[in-house]
Protein backbone atom coordinates (compact mmCIF):
# COMPACT_ATOMS: atom_id res chain seq x y z
CA UNK A 1 0.00 0.00 0.00
CA UNK A 2 2.81 2.37 0.92
CA UNK A 3 4.59 1.49 -2.35
CA UNK A 4 1.52 2.47 -4.38
CA UNK A 5 1.24 5.81 -2.59
CA UNK A 6 4.91 6.53 -3.22
CA UNK A 7 4.49 5.52 -6.88
CA UNK A 8 1.53 7.87 -7.37
CA UNK A 9 3.28 10.73 -5.58
CA UNK A 10 6.35 10.36 -7.74
CA UNK A 11 4.16 10.11 -10.85
CA UNK A 12 2.39 13.37 -9.93
CA UNK A 13 5.69 15.15 -9.18
CA UNK A 14 7.22 13.87 -12.42
CA UNK A 15 4.12 14.95 -14.41
CA UNK A 16 4.19 18.37 -12.81
CA UNK A 17 7.91 18.73 -13.58
CA UNK A 18 7.30 17.87 -17.25
CA UNK A 19 4.45 20.39 -17.35
CA UNK A 20 6.68 23.14 -15.92
CA UNK A 21 9.50 22.34 -18.37
CA UNK A 22 7.06 22.41 -21.31
CA UNK A 23 5.62 25.68 -20.08
CA UNK A 24 9.07 27.26 -19.83
CA UNK A 25 10.28 25.96 -23.21
CA UNK A 26 7.10 26.65 -25.17
CA UNK A 27 7.14 29.63 -27.54
CA UNK A 28 5.64 32.75 -26.17
CA UNK A 29 2.16 33.41 -27.44
CA UNK A 30 1.60 36.74 -29.09
CA UNK A 31 -1.85 38.12 -29.01
CA UNK A 32 -2.73 41.58 -30.13
CA UNK A 33 -5.20 43.77 -28.41
CA UNK A 34 -8.62 44.14 -30.02
CA UNK A 35 -7.83 47.80 -30.68
CA UNK A 36 -4.73 46.89 -32.73
CA UNK A 37 -6.59 44.18 -34.66
CA UNK A 38 -9.45 46.58 -35.41
CA UNK A 39 -6.98 49.25 -36.60
CA UNK A 40 -5.22 46.75 -38.90
CA UNK A 41 -8.53 45.58 -40.35
CA UNK A 42 -9.59 49.17 -40.99
CA UNK A 43 -6.25 49.98 -42.66
CA UNK A 44 -6.56 46.94 -44.93
CA UNK A 45 -10.17 47.84 -45.76
CA UNK A 46 -9.19 51.40 -46.70
CA UNK A 47 -6.34 50.08 -48.86
CA UNK A 48 -8.74 47.70 -50.65
CA UNK A 49 -11.18 50.54 -51.28
CA UNK A 50 -8.36 52.62 -52.72
CA UNK A 51 -7.23 49.77 -55.00
CA UNK A 52 -10.77 49.09 -56.23
CA UNK A 53 -11.20 52.78 -57.11
CA UNK A 54 -7.86 52.91 -58.93
CA UNK A 55 -8.85 49.87 -61.03
CA UNK A 56 -12.58 50.73 -61.40
CA UNK A 57 -13.64 47.34 -60.02
CA UNK A 58 -15.67 46.00 -57.10
CA UNK A 59 -14.60 43.55 -54.41
CA UNK A 60 -15.94 40.49 -56.25
CA UNK A 61 -13.45 41.01 -59.09
CA UNK A 62 -10.68 39.51 -56.94
CA UNK A 63 -12.47 38.14 -53.88
CA UNK A 64 -14.96 35.43 -53.15
CA UNK A 65 -17.32 37.61 -51.12
CA UNK A 66 -18.41 34.63 -49.02
CA UNK A 67 -14.83 34.27 -47.74
CA UNK A 68 -12.52 37.18 -48.54
CA UNK A 69 -9.35 35.26 -47.56
CA UNK A 70 -9.76 32.55 -50.23
CA UNK A 71 -7.31 32.87 -53.10
CA UNK A 72 -9.27 30.77 -55.58
CA UNK A 73 -9.65 33.51 -58.20
CA UNK A 74 -6.86 34.14 -60.70
CA UNK A 75 -7.24 37.91 -60.28
CA UNK A 76 -6.67 37.54 -56.52
CA UNK A 77 -3.31 35.86 -57.13
CA UNK A 78 -2.32 38.44 -59.75
CA UNK A 79 -3.31 41.31 -57.47
CA UNK A 80 -1.13 39.94 -54.65
CA UNK A 81 1.85 40.05 -57.02
CA UNK A 82 0.96 43.57 -58.12
CA UNK A 83 0.65 44.72 -54.50
CA UNK A 84 4.19 43.40 -53.91
CA UNK A 85 5.37 45.38 -56.96
CA UNK A 86 3.82 48.57 -55.56
CA UNK A 87 5.38 47.91 -52.13
CA UNK A 88 8.78 47.39 -53.76
CA UNK A 89 8.44 50.62 -55.72
CA UNK A 90 7.47 52.52 -52.57
CA UNK A 91 10.48 51.07 -50.73
CA UNK A 92 12.76 52.19 -53.56
CA UNK A 93 11.88 55.84 -53.82
CA UNK A 94 8.34 56.01 -55.22
CA UNK A 95 6.93 56.86 -51.80
CA UNK A 96 5.50 60.27 -52.66
CA UNK A 97 8.01 62.23 -50.58
CA UNK A 98 10.26 63.57 -53.33
CA UNK A 99 8.37 62.39 -56.39
CA UNK A 100 5.39 60.36 -57.48
CA UNK A 101 3.87 57.75 -55.20
CA UNK A 102 3.55 54.23 -56.56
CA UNK A 103 0.01 52.92 -56.70
CA UNK A 104 -2.20 50.88 -59.01
CA UNK A 105 -3.30 53.92 -61.01
CA UNK A 106 0.31 54.57 -62.02
CA UNK A 107 0.10 51.72 -64.56
CA UNK A 108 -3.56 50.79 -64.80
CA UNK A 109 -4.94 54.33 -65.13
CA UNK A 110 -8.43 53.35 -64.01
CA UNK A 111 -8.65 50.13 -66.02
CA UNK A 112 -8.49 46.56 -64.82
CA UNK A 113 -6.16 45.60 -67.65
CA UNK A 114 -3.60 48.32 -68.36
CA UNK A 115 -2.75 49.41 -71.87
CA UNK A 116 0.83 48.20 -71.62
CA UNK A 117 1.86 48.44 -75.26
CA UNK A 118 4.89 50.58 -75.78
CA UNK A 119 4.56 53.59 -78.00
CA UNK A 120 6.82 53.76 -81.02
CA UNK A 121 9.78 56.09 -80.82
CA UNK A 122 10.40 58.40 -83.74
Amino acid sequence: MENNALYYKSLVVFGFAIFVVMLILSPKGHSESPVVVKAQEERIRQEMISISRQLSVTCNECHNVQNFALDEKKSFKISKDHIRIVETLKANGFDGKKGPEANCYMCHQGKLKPAYKETERK
